[in-house]
């Protein structure tokens, strides 16, 4: 799966999960996209779109950022 494949899914889920259609650059906690319950939402979500585990720690703003660093969160999961 390339990083695009990966990053529209997510898009999707962010929609599934927030009601919003997000771009590249927008920051989604720091931009209200996401809160705390729907950050925790999302690692659901990415669990089963991708089939990977997502520990708690890991739900936080480094990898939960923006589109870009949850791309590379998933692939690094998935590697």
């Amino acid at each position: 799966m390339t990083p695009e494949e990966i990053k529209e899914i997510i898009k999707q889920e962010i929609q599934n999960v927030a009601f919003v259609e997000v771009k590249d650059e927008d920051l989604l906690v720091e931009q209200n996209i996401l809160d705390s319950v729907g950050t925790v939402d999302l690692a659901v979500a990415l669990e089963g779109a991708f089939g990977i585990q997502v520990p708690f720690v890991d739900i936080n703003g480094q990898h939960f950022r923006d589109l870009g660093s949850l791309v590379a969160y998933v692939q690094l999961r998935r590697s």
